[in-house]
């Protein structure tokens, strides 16, 4: 099984400088996806899928981009992340061991992403409370009252 990297970018007219970039860094076509979509959908609803998806406040344009990168070693990952940065991308996300061909749908890797975050429940630290003690004061009162 590979390691995904996952980047959002903000607009789909980067898809072939992204494309030619990480060719030039020795990937193959077969080794990266762009999802592409030919409807418009409209940003209010990107922005919502993204905040559920990678649970953070990015505000989407209409024409944002998604891209996946299948890597195998820390230096495909680092080439990645070069072009990602070089590309300006607004998020990245690394996958590891999921199969490549599962990762062609977006919708598998939004599952993964909701499963990761329901199993990455944090558990509140142990609280040590410390308060002064005076000791028994002459307001106790020992027997019936």
């Amino acid at each position: 099984m590979a390691s995904i990297i996952t980047g959002l970018f903000k607009n789909q007219s980067q898809s072939k400088a992204i494309a030619q970039d990480l060719e030039s860094k020795g990937f193959q076509d077969s080794d990266y996806i762009i999802y592409l979509h030919d409807e418009k959908i409209s940003k209010e609803v990107k922005t919502s899928i993204w905040q559920s998806f990678f649970k953070d406040k990015t505000k989407l344009e209409d024409e944002s981009l998604v891209v996946s990168v299948k890597v195998k070693s820390p230096e495909q990952i680092e080439s990645v992340n070069e072009v990602f940065t070089k590309n300006n991308s607004i998020h990245q996300n690394y996958f590891e061991n999921i199969k490549f061909r599962d990762a062609k749908s977006l919708h598998y890797l939004k599952r993964i992403v909701s499963l990761r975050a329901k199993s990455e429940i944090y558990n509140s630290p142990d609280m040590k409370h410390r308060a002064s003690l005076t000791g028994i004061n002459s307001e106790v009162l020992f027997g019936k009252s």
